[in-house]
């Protein structure tokens, strides 16, 4: 089954010239043929019948309703039942039409707008041979030209053309399901994609400037609660606010970096990265980190996921050491953070937006996110992701 679809190729304006076009050969056809010399009836006839099809191509009812659409078929249907008791035959004119008509319906009504025109057109045809020629067969002159045998073989070209325009239709209808399904397919991946991308920006300003701005806020805060108390202390909360300034500003290029830059080196970001956390905060972190090269997009994740853990030791740990690692080991690319801080339960914990993200991330590497914790025990948080990430 098929359902209608107006193909794309089929406009208004490419159905007309299609129609012109058989009308006007049809023209030179009874021309050749000598049609028009038998008599000037006919001759008027077939002139009328050509100006019936060019007034009937500017009616496109691919784009009208069902009920027009039963009128066309029934109009057309009359018109070349007419033509058949003139002894006249527009073959081309009705083929186009039975093609049209496999495509305004599905292919339930399709085969009825086929056996209803068979009927009224052969049956026309047969009315008509058989008054003319009823007496040369009588007379035996020859077997070729009794209505029977005649009515069989105009039979067998009808029930072969209409068969040959099915299969022409249904191979439209096909291509266009096959387009439409194409460009859903590609508005849902274009969707998909802006999801996508919208929740990777999300997550960035989370992980990276929301916990900047955050301290930021809070630094200005106190230098300005403490601006007629204590001067010295004032300052130096101005100090640490342009710190997180300079700060915030260094994420945002190494994010710009990350995405657009091919050359992104992991290993440099996170040094870069741990040198800025120092700056300003009370524990020492031990850095060992020997990551080979990554493409750039996946050394990006890998970087937010380390920045990620950094911030909730900052916020968090109330930690003294911290230690990173990085490195290859057997196929997989191995990162590291452990502290000694206060730790946390695990199974309350693990719903926040922070902790999600990260998961989030090392999922897509195709990785996975191993998190320890227990209070007073520090925390520890291991990433593990396939070197074989290019393909990804």
């Amino acid at each position: 089954m098929w359902t209608v679809s107006c193909p794309s190729f089929l406009s208004s304006k490419m159905m007309h010239y299609v129609d012109w076009f058989l009308i006007g050969l049809s023209i030179v056809l009874a021309a050749l043929r000598g049609s028009y010399t038998f008599s000037p009836e006919i001759s008027l006839q077939i002139h009328l019948f050509h100006s019936i099809f060019f007034l009937m191509s500017f009616w496109n009812p691919l784009a009208r309703s069902r009920q027009e659409r039963c009128l066309y078929v029934g109009l057309f249907i009359g018109i070349f039942s007419i033509a058949a008791s003139l002894s006249l035959s527009f073959s081309l004119q009705m083929y186009w039409f039975l093609a049209k008509s496999c495509l305004l319906f599905q292919w339930r009504g399709a085969l009825m707008t086929i056996l209803l025109n068979g009927m009224a057109f052969l049956g026309a045809y047969y009315l008509d041979r058989y008054d003319a020629l009823a007496l040369v067969a009588e007379q035996g002159i020859d077997r070729w030209l009794n209505p029977n045998a005649m009515f069989f073989n105009q039979l067998g070209f009808y029930l072969g053309g209409s068969s040959l325009m099915m299969v022409f239709a249904m191979m439209i209808v096909a291509e266009q399901r096959s387009r439409n399904k194409a460009e859903s397919l590609t508005q849902q991946v274009t969707d998909l994609a802006a999801r996508l991308e919208r929740t990777r920006i999300a997550r960035e300003i989370h992980d990276s400037l929301g916990h900047s701005l955050t301290s930021l806020n809070v630094q200005l805060e106190l230098a300005q609660r403490l601006h007629d108390q204590d001067s010295a202390k004032s300052e130096q909360a101005l100090r640490n606010a342009q710190s997180l300034t300079q700060q915030c500003l260094l994420e945002v290029r190494n994010s710009v970096q990350s995405i657009r830059d091919p050359r992104f080196d992991l290993n440099i970001a996170i040094a870069n990265l741990v040198n800025t956390v120092s700056q300003n905060q009370a524990f020492i972190i031990q850095l060992e980190l020997d990551v080979p090269p990554l493409p750039s997009q996946v050394g990006h994740q890998l970087y937010c996921i380390v920045q990620e853990g950094l911030t909730n030791i900052q916020k968090h740990a109330k930690a003294t050491q911290v230690e990173l690692m990085g490195y290859q080991h057997q196929g997989n690319i191995l990162l590291i953070l452990t502290d000694n801080g206060q730790g946390f339960l695990t199974q309350h914990q693990m719903q926040g937006f922070g902790i999600r993200g990260m998961q989030e991330r090392a999922q897509i590497l195709g990785g996975t996110l191993l998190l320890q914790s227990s209070l007073g025990a520090g925390t520890s948080v291991k990433i593990e992701i396939p070197y074989s990430v290019e393909a990804l």
